[in-house]
């Protein structure tokens, strides 16, 4: 059950960072200007790529994470129960965050 779990809330991650990275590269070539310094800077150095990259990484870490804590779930880990759970709060939090971003750089695209 965990490792669905940690697979389907990875996957909906992924798909959440692709909308925001989307939506960010169309609001930026609409003339819109990045207020996240660190996605700034992404974008200045490396373009849509880099910052594509970047939230690849940062997926690849939350999955691996979430599905270390999993398997050692399955194994009886008492500990690793309270790990998992936690993990997957923080993945499901940043998850419904990214896709109210993406929301909101979709009602900028609409006033550009």
């Amino acid at each position: 059950m965990e490792i669905r779990q940690a697979l389907l809330w990875s996957g909906l991650l992924m798909g959440s960072q692709a909308t925001d990275t989307l939506t960010t590269a169309v609001d930026r070539a609409r003339g819109a200007v990045e207020a996240m310094p660190i996605t700034s800077r992404l974008l200045e150095v490396g373009g849509v790529a880099l910052l594509w990259t970047f939230k690849l990484m940062i997926v690849a870490s939350a999955a691996a994470a979430l599905l270390a804590a999993a398997q050692m779930v399955r194994q009886d880990q008492r500990r690793s129960q309270i790990t998992f759970r936690v993990c997957l709060i923080a993945v499901q939090a940043v998850t419904i965050g990214l896709a109210a971003v993406s929301v909101s750089n979709l009602a900028l695209m609409t006033s550009i």
